[in-house]
């Protein structure tokens, strides 16, 4: 899986290629969960739509400048320039909320 990082965030940002962009940290259950769904989506999708995961832990000024006092898991989608939030979960279950059935409606309304 691509990192989304300090010093690529500008690309991926100004890409034609549609992303989904998707801040983790290794100690929340959520995200560990999500993982192994967005690599499946990433070889399912290949050529269509780029993943991307950030380590708020990692890229700590990044993710305070994207996030700011968002929690963990937080998704993004980029397409033509623009870039939209995922929606945020009214109960943090992966399985509703960056399930593979949630992000696979969205896939298909990026790329038809």
């Amino acid at each position: 899986m691509r990192q989304f990082t300090q010093a690529n965030y500008k690309d991926v940002l100004s890409s034609e290629q549609t992303s989904m962009v998707f801040f983790t940290s290794s100690g929340c259950h959520l995200c560990v969960k999500l993982k192994p769904i967005l690599k499946k989506l990433e070889k399912q999708y290949a050529g269509s739509i780029n993943f991307y995961l950030c380590d708020i832990d990692k890229e700590k000024k990044l993710s305070n400048h994207i996030l700011k006092d968002e929690g963990v898991p937080t998704g993004f989608v980029i397409n033509a320039g623009k870039t939209f939030k995922m929606k945020d979960p009214k109960e943090p279950d992966v399985q509703s909320w960056y399930g593979q059935e949630y992000l696979e409606e969205i896939i298909k309304v990026l790329i038809g």
